[in-house]
């Protein structure tokens, strides 16, 4: 039985074009930290500016439709671009492209044209807010709050346990918009500017690596922020960690990048 994989011309010649762009565009020198601190301004500018090399190309979302900033193109090239990719053993970004998928289903046409695009071309670097330091994981004990106020959104709350080298520009954000209904039917999404007043960030470091905690008070988001309906964040929400679960999203970085980054780390330090 022949367990080798064969590539078709198109592949090899997709390859090999893919590779040379890559040794011109690629980016070099980077300082990156080895136990997984946050990237410094420099460092993620060079990534950034690289992103959006790969967007321009639609291989952020190699797959993905072009009228939404994807690729267009088929598995067999996918396949080479992701391995190609990988090759080159850059961090990950920290972006947390999840809710993607479910702002195709969930969302409006106004809000895929205006969030979906900016992802996949790399203008935008997102984070997802959904934990909190008093809930952890459980989400139907979230206390963050979005109290209508007009047509806008007034959020305030504390989300934890973000993991993110990059500093973010959107923030998917979960929360209680009507803390009188039953649990997991009281929350909805929002998909939050990072650089809108009210927003504190802070970084906790750790024996390897770092996480985020964001602090919002009385931030004004307005109401095109929402996604869905005011009471579907659960359901939402499952779409998005579906994700997390095994399901597919349009990362082209492999999460076990983490993993060899810190056993190599760990065997710097002798302790492996």
């Amino acid at each position: 039985m022949d367990f080798e994989i064969h590539y078709t011309e198109e592949q090899q010649l997709f390859r090999a074009a893919l590779r040379d762009w890559l040794e011109w565009h690629a980016p070099r020198n980077l300082n990156i930290p080895r136990d997984g601190r946050p990237l410094d301004p420099e460092a993620q500018e060079k990534l950034k500016e690289f992103r959006r090399k790969l967007g321009a190309n639609g291989w952020l979302a190699p797959s993905w439709p072009r009228e939404y900033g994807g690729g267009g193109l088929g598995p067999p090239l996918e396949t080479v671009l992701r391995e190609e990719l990988r090759r080159l053993a850059l961090p990950s970004v920290g972006d947390a492209p999840r809710w993607l998928s479910a702002m195709m289903v969930w969302g409006t046409p106004e809000q895929r044209l205006r969030y979906v695009p900016p992802a996949l071309r790399g203008e935008t670097i997102s984070w997802q807010m959904f934990n909190e330091p008093d809930a952890g994981t459980d989400l139907a004990s979230l206390r963050t709050q979005a109290v209508r106020d007009g047509s806008d959104w007034l959020i305030t709350g504390e989300k934890s346990f973000i993991t993110g080298r990059f500093d973010p520009d959107l923030l998917c954000t979960l929360a209680v918009t009507d803390p009188t209904r039953p649990p997991r039917l009281n929350l909805g999404i929002f998909m939050v500017d990072a650089h809108l007043p009210g927003i504190t960030i802070r970084t906790q470091a750790l024996l390897m690596g770092s996480e985020r905690h964001v602090e919002m008070d009385n931030v004004r988001v307005p109401g095109n922020c929402l996604l869905g309906d005011p009471f579907a964040g659960w359901e939402i929400a499952q779409t998005i960690l579906e994700g997390e679960r095994g399901g597919f999203d349009s990362r082209l970085v492999d999460d076990g990048g983490t993993i060899k980054s810190v056993l190599q780390y760990l065997r710097e330090q002798g302790q492996v």
